[in-house]
């Protein structure tokens, strides 16, 4: 504030006066008044602008509006008030309308100051509270119309946050909000207020000069710009290995792994790659003529983001990690955590955008292929053109060695070497021996370059000269596009028409892949050790270890439905819809022999062999066929009339009796004769017999289509387990022992069941599937039941136990099993746990104790987290922050795992999740968290051990979730405070109000007793005297025992309360005279016994008078007990001793001594000396000894006076002499 403006406000206030009432003009200049209210104009917009600043929890903007109310009364003020907000809003672009705040704010502390409740403290809170009301009830429907009930200061908006948190009604949140930031504001304002009015107060002096008076204003005014200018400001992935155990070297053939081709119909969209590669975190980048796609695993995710990325024929991945793209028409991008860092195109100096080929040199040279000349980038100081090579075009392919040296294959076929000198060689072959393709250096050192035909030719370098060494064969393969070495030593040919491998050994396997056969440009193996091939025409195969061996497929075999197979003389007999088929694995061919010609075209339901080394099948046409080991065949059929034509299933029994079920039953065979069959419709139901075991007590279980369980003992049927026994169903597909126990498994059409050694049945509920065909036991204890969704792994004790949280594993096509399980069909297991299944589509089989990949390699990330709806990278290593406010986390969990297994995966969010979750790969997708809590976090990510439950290793993220405003401690002390603040104002309103309300009362009903008290008093004097008046010669009687009863209770240290009382019960003793009959009251002569009766009426009359008289405590008691004797002789209830209340007693003394000490109709008074025996005599008999000797005390000393008492019997008794 400028000199000018000082001087405008001391001059202004020289022309004010302050008095009881408050300042008030005294000599109107218009000027002053004017640049006065311009300065607080100005007052307002600068505390306004400082409160933002400093993010204060005030508004100040009602500084100027408020002095000058009180300094020039409402209407100033009011100009002030809305003059501000219009300025303000019109500077800052905000709404006009709250110029009805300030402009009310102006008229209430006007009219506030004019009634002078700024005189002391409560009357300031009390205005601050008045003034807080107007500003909410105006505020707050503007806020909720206009801000959606925000107050526009972060202090207020951050306490309806605390509010909203708690679920508190957003109506109420916007008043709290409000109420919070203007209650503070307009107390902290007024207080100041007031404090400037007591130092003005306290040195202004009644003789003050006009100097000293403008002195004071000022001082007014200073403080205030003082309060306004010096406030209080309160105001990422690094790839890992996750586990290596001890795991056996694979040796399986390459063509028993399962071949899985992407294409447009399962995932890739475009339907074909040009080249693939991993980076270090696992990830597979796929170039495409559509762009790059990455792949992790689950998703192929075309790259949509990445400019300048739209078709893509090379990738690159260097030491660093870094993702070299070459693109067809765009140059070559270099992308860093999945974000584009660099491109060179023909722009930056590129000889063609259209890039071919990358590589790195040992020397840290890029070498970039194009459709033009090759060039040579370099990174060091910044990516930069280092060389040009104009004499090598259109180079198809480069390959680095650890020795500076770069072969290069153009399309012309021209083999290139080049070191830091240049080009240092050149070589091709004759035209007749097709042309040079591809070019690969193995660890060696040793230089593979492919041909157009079917060879590939091995060069040494031999200081800067290619030396030919040999030319390899590739057999049928021809057009030799890749050549891939592999850590065992490998070498992959990836050629025109499919791919093949040399062994460490040197020999060719040409793999069998139908699908995927041509144009096969690339490959690459992950870090889980699967195979991945590029067709620029067939899209991706991977190739991937499955514990499943299809052996058909192995064995170069047709697809089949196999019903049933066993080894029989090292080899397999599998039994067929359509035939027998025998697979030697040994020769690794199939083979056909008499009885393979024999059984084609039969049908095949069962084989089996027995301890005598036969072979038993069981057809569908020719019976029952028994073969001996030299080759020899009996067919028990309808032939020979002892079996039918459709035998079913067969068992050997441990006597060695043959167990045949077919068409007509049950038949018994021993030494080739039939020696019993239990018939269909006789022995036996009508239900077809679909399965037979052998149990522990040698009985025989046969399962039917309908019928239960049949048990046959001794040759003889001896019970059935049906439903009504327990079974799940009629239907029982198999019986199987349980190798633990004497138990029996039973798989029935929809359950599984078990029968207990004592004979119990029971249904297993809990497991997860119910179309199930049969069911294995391997040596640990583990339950392979096979059924229509493949195979369920379970334990044995788990499954027993029917438990509710029974953990199983499916395997199926996921796992390599790529056919379906035929549907009542017999499986084979070798002693060495090999499980032989009958599918669909031939025998596929795997080891019952090694079913699980074998590799335990896997990388896991959350590359990005989605914070309300606003996706953000993440880094594992740095701590990622969330902002406060942010109501909606959204983590993308990755596990990287190209296998065919489907491990669990646990997750858990430490500081918030109680436990960790538990969920197959395959299940899972994005973790959900909502309204986290400040605080921090560490998201938790493990892959377990399928049969172990081992946790491999963890990757963990660290988060942060930044506080809100409103959850920093001292945000809690300014809720408190200011909460604190409006209780204390309460409390000290409503104790002020109450304290005034209850002295108002109290001296209402102070009054009220009094006059109560005195018309009481007037009324019992009245009632005595009028009892008085009735007996002529009892006047003053009620009076003087009054006054004897008031000595009597002081001696006995009564309360005053209690004396006073005893005074008015006296004083009303007798009033039952006044039902009391003249004639008897007044009677000049002995009363007659009838009259002495009414006389002693009296006390019960006056007790019946007094019941209802409340006003005195104990006031019965003189009227009825007072002739009642100490001896228990006295009337009315002849009460005794202390069992007459106090008031009787004392009345009682008072009474008779005043009787003797007057006159009466029938007597004279008597005379004091004579009145004392009275008493004596009658003390312990007529009246209590305590109370008779106070009487006597006090006429002896003398402090009753019968002259001071009885005046006018003085007078009548002077009278009469």
């Amino acid at each position: 504030m400028d000199g000018t403006s000082r001087n405008a406000f001391a001059t202004a206030f020289k022309t004010l006066s302050y008095e009881k009432r408050g300042f008030y003009m005294r000599e109107k200049k218009a000027y002053q008044v004017v640049l006065l209210i311009v300065c607080s104009i100005i007052v307002n917009a600068v505390g306004k602008n400082i409160a933002v600043y400093l993010r204060l929890p005030i508004w100040l903007d009602a500084v100027g509006t408020i002095y000058t109310a009180y300094l020039l009364g409402p209407v100033c003020g009011a100009i002030v008030g809305f003059s501000s907000n219009i300025v303000y809003g019109l500077l800052t672009g905000s709404s006009l309308v709250y110029c009805l705040v300030n402009t009310g704010i102006g008229i209430i502390v006007g009219v506030l100051a004019k009634k002078r409740v700024f005189d002391n403290l409560f009357g300031v809170l009390t205005s601050s509270v008045i003034v807080t009301a107007f500003s909410v009830a105006i505020s707050t429907p503007l806020n909720i119309l206009m801000y959606n009930g925000a107050t526009g200061n972060i202090w207020g908006d951050g306490f309806i946050s605390f509010l909203g948190e708690r679920k508190v009604p957003a109506l109420v949140c916007a008043v709290a909000g409000e109420f919070y930031v203007d209650f503070l504001d307009k107390v902290i304002i007024l207080f100041v207020l007031y404090c400037n009015i007591k130092i003005v107060r306290a040195f202004r002096g009644k003789r003050r000069s006009r100097r000293q008076k403008s002195k004071g204003v000022r001082s007014l005014l200073l403080a205030a710009v003082l309060f306004l200018i010096c406030p209080v400001s309160v105001s990422a992935d690094t790839p890992f290995s996750v586990y290596e155990g001890d795991q056996e070297e694979q040796q399986e053939s390459y063509a028993t792994y399962i071949q899985t081709v992407y294409s447009s119909n399962n995932g890739l969209n475009c339907g074909e790659a040009n080249d693939i590669v991993q980076t270090p975190d696992g990830i597979l980048w796929i170039g495409t003529y559509a762009g790059l796609y990455r792949y992790g695993g689950s998703e192929f995710r075309r790259m949509d983001s990445l400019d300048s990325v739209y078709n893509v024929n090379c990738l690159y991945v260097d030491e660093e990690g870094r993702l070299w793209i070459g693109t067809n028409d765009n140059g070559v991008a270099i992308m860093i955590k999945e974000e584009i860092a660099n491109v060179v195109d023909e722009e930056h100096g590129l000889a063609s955008n259209s890039v071919r080929c990358i590589t790195e040199s040992s020397d840290g040279l890029y070498y970039i292929g194009t459709s033009g000349s090759m060039m040579t980038l370099t990174l060091n100081g910044g990516l930069k053109i280092v060389d040009e090579f104009p004499e090598i075009n259109y180079t198809e392919c480069i390959s680095a060695d650890a020795n500076g040296n770069v072969a290069a294959v153009t399309t012309s076929g021209e083999l290139y070497l080049l070191n830091c000198d240049g080009i240092v060689d050149t070589v091709s072959i004759p035209p007749e021996d097709g042309q040079l393709t591809s070019c690969s250096f193995d660890k060696n050192g040793l230089l593979y370059v492919g041909t157009s035909e079917n060879n590939y030719h091995i060069y040494e370098i031999s200081g800067e000269t290619f030396k030919e060494k040999s030319t390899v064969s590739c057999g049928e393969l021809y057009g030799i596009n890749r050549i891939y070495f592999t850590e065992k030593g490998e070498t992959f040919i990836c050629a025109d028409n499919g791919i093949g491998y040399f062994d460490a050994t040197g020999v060719l396997t040409i793999l069998n892949s139908p699908d995927f056969n041509s144009s096969i440009d690339s490959m690459t193996v992950d870090y889980q050790g699967n195979f991945w091939f590029a067709s620029s025409r067939k899209g991706l195969l991977r190739l991937c270890y499955s514990p499943f061996t299809n052996m058909y497929k192995q064995f170069g075999m047709s697809q089949k439905v196999v019903n049933t197979m066993t080894d029989w003389n090292g080899a397999l007999y599998i039994g067929t819809d359509s035939g027998l088929d025998v697979i030697d694995p040994q020769a690794g061919t199939a083979v056909e022999n008499d009885l393979v010609n024999d059984l084609k075209g039969t049908r095949i339901r069962c084989i089996q062999t027995d301890s005598k080394n036969h072979l038993w099948i069981c057809t569908y046409g020719k019976g029952l066929v028994e073969v001996s080991p030299d080759g020899t065949i009996d067919t028990y059929s309808s032939k020979d009339g002892t079996f039918g034509d459709r035998a079913r299933v067969i068992l050997e029994h441990s006597d060695g009796t043959i167990v045949a079920a077919g068409d007509t039953g049950i038949s018994l065979i021993r030494d080739k004769k039939i020696i019993k069959t239990f018939r269909y419709g006789e022995d036996l139901s009508n239900a077809m017999i679909l399965s037979l075991m052998e149990a522990p007590d040698g009985s025989l279980w046969a399962g039917t289509d309908g019928d239960g369980i049949v048990i046959i003992q001794k040759d003889a049927v001896v019970t059935h387990l049906t439903r009504e026994d327990g079974l799940s169903s009629g239907i029982v597909l198999r019986t199987v022992r349980d190798k633990r126990s004497n138990g029996v498994f039973v798989v029935t059409s929809n359950r599984l069941c078990y029968v207990d050694e004592n004979g119990e049945i029971h249904i297993l509920d809990n497991f997860p599937y119910f179309n199930n065909y049969d069911i294995w036991q391997n040596d640990n204890d583990q339950m392979f039941v096979l059924g229509s969704a493949g195979i369920y792994v379970v334990n044995g004790r788990e499954l027993i136990e029917d438990r509710a949280d029974m953990e199983y594993r499916v395997l199926d096509a996921r796992s390599g099993l790529e056919a379906a399980l035929t549907a009542n069909s017999w499986n084979y297991c070798n002693d060495d746990g090999q499980l032989y299944l009958s599918c669909d589509s031939g025998v596929f089989c795997f080891n019952m104790s090694k079913y699980s990949v074998q590799s335990k390699s896997y990388r896991m990330m959350v590359s990005t987290v989605r914070l309300d709806e606003e996706t953000h990278g993440i880094e594992r290593g740095e701590t990622f922050l969330i902002p406060s406010g942010t109501n909606k986390v959204e983590i993308f969990p990755e596990v990287i795992n190209y296998t065919t297994d489907d491990p669990y995966v646990s997750y858990y969010l430490e500081g918030f999740d109680r436990a960790q979750t538990l969920v197959l790969q395959s299940e899972l997708s994005s973790i959900v968290y909502t309204n986290l809590p400040t605080g921090d976090y560490v998201f938790h990510m493990s892959v377990i051990d399928s049969r172990t439950g081992k946790v491999f290793e963890e990757s963990r993220y660290e988060f942060v979730k930044e506080k809100q405003f409103y959850e920093n401690d001292w945000f809690s002390v300014y809720m408190v405070f200011v909460f604190m603040l409006a209780i204390i104002w309460l409390t000290w309103f409503i104790a002020r109000t109450q304290i005034q309300r209850t002295l108002n009362f109290q001296k209402k009903e102070l009054e009220m007793a009094k006059n109560q008290i005195k018309v009481t008093n007037e009324a019992i004097i009245a009632i005595a005297r009028t009892v008085d008046a009735k007996d002529e010669n009892t006047s003053q009687h009620s009076q003087r025992v009054s006054e004897y009863a008031l000595l009597i209770g002081k001696k006995l240290g009564l309360s005053e309360e209690e004396q006073e009382n005893l005074r008015k019960a006296a004083l009303l003793h007798d009033i039952g005279k006044i039902g009391i009959s003249d004639n008897v009251l007044n009677k000049p002569s002995r009363l007659t016994d009838e009259e002495y009766e009414i006389m002693k009426s009296h006390v019960t009359k006056g007790a019946e008078i007094l019941k209802d008289f409340t006003m005195v405590d104990h006031i019965i008691d003189g009227a009825l007990y007072h002739h009642e004797r100490y001896d228990g002789s006295g009337y009315v209830s002849g009460l005794k001793g202390e069992e007459i209340p106090l008031y009787g007693r004392i009345i009682g003394v008072a009474d008779a001594f005043d009787a003797m000490t007057a006159n009466r109709v029938y007597r004279k008074k008597m005379n004091i000396t004579y009145v004392e025996g009275e008493l004596e005599k009658g003390r312990g008999t007529q009246f209590d000894p305590a109370i008779t000797d106070i009487m006597l005390e006090l006429i002896r000393e003398g402090k009753i006076k019968l002259e001071a008492l009885r005046p006018q019997e003085q007078e009548k008794e002077a009278d009469n002499e």
